[in-house]
């Protein structure tokens, strides 16, 4: 019986040390903090259109299923969208406020999660595109923070596997983009 004590024990130590590793970890600088660039072989102009056309948008961000406007009449800064992003079968309703917009350069959001509060999370981001030559830089950088205890104590995991998917999407914007003829001459 005291083997059967000391390995539940060593278990429950285990899972302390685990526990107070990610939480200490999630305190680092940077703590939700993602980026990825790509490099697409197009003028700004062209790559834009993949950024501000829902349908064109909902082919390059994997497991974007929805994308609803909240604000008729109003686009560009101040415009709202309901978003709805799936991940391993379950949905994820988000809102999106369109804070920015210096087209075809520019565009800065605020994406704010909808419903379960304890899974809850407030992000704040930009696409910056920088043509030259022809070609066009697309950076993606975002500030997730975390609201509910689990999320908080698994960010670290949450923030490798977004950046795992950013830089996934951004690839599959820059293979689209590619795969179409040029729609506009470079600056």
């Amino acid at each position: 019986m005291k083997w059967m004590w000391r390995i539940l024990g060593a278990l429950s130590a285990l899972a302390v040390i685990c526990v107070s590793g990610l939480w200490l970890y999630g305190l680092r600088p940077g703590h939700g903090r993602n980026s990825a660039t790509v490099e697409i072989n197009r003028p700004a102009a062209d790559v834009w259109r993949y950024m501000t056309t829902d349908e064109l948008t909902k082919k390059w961000v994997s497991g974007l299923e929805e994308i609803r406007h909240m604000t008729p009449g109003v686009t560009g800064a101040g415009e709202k969208l309901h978003l709805v992003e799936s991940y391993e079968g379950e949905r994820y309703p988000m809102e999106m406020t369109i804070e920015r917009v210096n087209a075809p350069r520019e565009l800065a959001f605020l994406i704010v999660s909808v419903g379960d509060p304890s899974n809850s999370f407030t992000e704040r981001g930009s696409y910056q595109l920088e043509e030259r030559d022809g070609k066009t830089r697309v950076t993606l950088s975002a500030q997730t923070d975390y609201h509910g205890l689990l999320p908080r104590l698994m960010e670290p995991i949450i923030t490798k596997q977004a950046d795992a998917k950013l830089a996934g999407d951004l690839a599959r914007l820059k293979e689209l983009a590619e795969a179409e003829p040029p729609l506009t001459r470079p600056n």
